[in-house]
């Protein structure tokens, strides 16, 4: 123990991992001085050491509290000595034990261990609180994550341990989470090989790497929408059968198999504009329509038998979308009318009307078409299949086994907030499955960074369908780790974030929360959280988080970094109103 670290108490009570120390008089605040600076001793949350043999133990503290004095726990101080000044008592719980060995300074957590009564607590010094605070890992690459609030000193930890198992980043709106996660992404961008990709949604993320200290070669920016330069407007065939499905929502019985016909001959169609019909390749004119007209049904059941015994040439481009409709209404309004002949029974199509409905409706809706190309188009490749489209969009969001950038920002500002579960939810169900069908030997390590996540990850629908919905990004939460994804979460509302994603987060960085809903959260989905640390989230103020996970040795009270440059998230500036 240093000669210039002087003890601010001793332990007179054990009960289990908590113990209860008395205060020595000159201790009586909240900070003790030594050699090294100046602790904090007295403060909720911060930690002290006790003494055991060889080893250090570490202690948290939960509580200071006054006690009746008992002169047996303090020096004589003969007639002077007033028998009625209060004792000062500090409760702490163990959390661990710093060990040396070889010159190396360790911390081993451990809440087994416990003092002995009379043992003697000193304030941390700058080495055993780097020690304790977090695990550097490969030295070569630690991650600054803030200053420890409680007892001095940055916290850091190294990256393997930090995203290899996702990252929950949350707190309300304005408390800090886009400047930490802007703050963290500025430090990665600088490690060669790094790969991230941005879900932002309120396009703010850009602002946060426009500066010399950044090669122009490491940030790629893509608008999804619009038609700027760097935009892209999704194909609607691109979005694949699970993400059509996804988008249009068709109910078991009768919709979801007449879809899935559309979906199966979709490449063997094509689309008349100016008579708003679909027909086979070799058709001079439309034959197929989703309006029940009357006229025609022969004919259209003979293209639909044409198209069910696999008899129809392939086409050569993706039809317009409104052919999905088509297919969808004629295969299954079309029946036998009393004579023997065909008609589009009404009570048939009443059955796939809403589908046919919700077809039209979103090629009708230009915030849909700002951001869906509706129009169709040539393949990528020399056949029209759904899994060369699928991939080629998702090489152009995730990119492929090689690129220049560090960093692809995803500006998905124009995206409307009730197409967010639809559009993004079909692009993370596209990458799961690339992911899976690269396999582990072929895996590119990426951290994919999911803003405002509460927007689309969470079911759409109820019962089954909403299962449905949610495999995709359930899935990648809880096997993307194998091949190659880590995911860190920023959310202001994790209860309305699927609990399966969070219960894979293994690292948490909260911001102040104050709904109930969402603290009660937070304690069921990590294993990591204390009741008591939960409860101190609700009143953090600005800037500061509470971390905590299986890569952090204990919950840590921080001040987090500050972006340089800071995205754009600041908050508006009233004080202009007036001049």
């Amino acid at each position: 123990m240093p000669k210039s670290r002087l003890p601010i108490g001793y332990v007179v009570q054990v009960d289990g991992s908590e113990v209860t120390l008395n205060l020595l008089d000159k201790h009586r605040g909240s900070l003790a001085s030594h050699g090294y600076g100046v602790s904090v001793v007295t403060e909720v949350g911060s930690l002290i050491s006790i003494e055991a043999g060889s080893n250090l133990l570490v202690v948290r503290v939960l509580s200071v509290s006054f006690a009746e004095p008992r002169e047996v726990h303090r020096a004589a101080r003969g007639k002077m000595y007033d028998a009625a000044e209060p004792l000062r008592h500090l409760q702490g719980v163990v959390v661990g034990k710093l060990i040396r060995q070889g010159g190396t300074l360790s911390f081993l957590s451990d809440s087994l261990s416990t003092p002995t009564l009379g043992a003697e607590a000193y304030p941390l010094v700058p080495e055993e609180l780097s020690s304790v605070l977090g695990k550097v890992g490969d030295a070569s690459k630690p991650i600054y994550l803030g200053d420890d609030l409680r007892g001095g000193g940055s916290l850091h930890i190294g990256l393997q341990d930090f995203i290899s198992r996702h990252v929950a980043v949350l707190g309300s709106s304005g408390q800090g989470k886009s400047c930490f996660t802007a703050a963290i992404l500025q430090q990665i961008v600088n490690l060669e090989d790094a790969r991230v990709v941005i879900f932002d949604i309120n396009g703010e993320y850009s602002d946060a790497f426009n500066s010399d200290k950044f090669d122009d070669d490491w940030i790629k920016v893509t608008q999804l929408g619009g038609d700027e330069a760097n935009s892209i407007k999704i194909p609607y065939y691109a979005l694949g059968r699970h993400g059509l499905h996804k988008l249009l929502m068709p109910s078991d019985k009768t919709q979801r198999p007449a879809l899935n016909f559309a979906l199966d001959n979709l490449n063997k169609v094509r689309w008349f504009p100016l008579h708003g019909g679909a027909g086979l390749v070799n058709d001079a004119q439309p034959v197929l329509f989703d309006d029940c007209r009357q006229q025609g049904a022969a004919e259209a059941q003979v293209r639909i038998n044409t198209l069910r015994n696999n008899q129809a040439t392939d086409a050569n481009q993706w039809p317009h979308m409104k052919a999905l409709s088509a297919l969808v209404a004629d295969s299954y309004s079309i029946g036998t009318n009393n004579r023997g002949g065909f008609e589009r029974n009404a009570f048939n199509y009443n059955n796939v009307q809403p589908l046919v409905t919700r077809i039209n409706r979103y090629i009708e809706d230009e915030m849909f078409c700002d951001v869906v190309d509706v129009q169709g188009g040539v393949p990528n490749g020399d056949r029209l299949r759904w899994s060369d489209e699928s991939r080629a969009l998702i090489t152009r969001v995730f990119g492929g086994q090689r690129e220049n950038w560090r960093v692809h920002i995803v500006d998905l500002k124009r995206v409307s907030q009730d197409l967010m579960p639809f559009i993004l939810g079909a692009l993370l169900e596209m990458y799961a499955y690339e992911l899976f069908q690269r396999g582990q030997e072929n895996k590119i390590p990426t951290l994919l960074v999911l803003e405002e996540a509460h927007h689309y990850l969470r079911p759409m629908g109820s019962g089954d369908e909403a299962s449905t919905n949610a495999l995709a990004y359930e899935r990648l939460a809880k096997e993307g780790r194998k091949f190659g994804l880590a995911l860190w979460l920023s959310t202001q509302r994790p209860s309305e974030v699927s609990p399966t994603v969070l219960s894979q987060c293994n690292n948490w960085i909260s911001f102040r929360l104050s709904s109930e809903k969402d603290l009660a959260t937070i304690q069921s989905a990590s294993e990591w959280a204390d009741r008591r640390d939960v409860k101190r989230i609700a009143g953090l103020p600005r800037q500061t988080a509470m971390v905590f996970g299986g890569s952090i040795q204990m919950p840590t009270l921080i001040r987090a970094p500050v972006a340089d440059p800071l995205p754009r998230s600041e908050d508006a500036n009233f004080d202009s109103w007036g001049g």
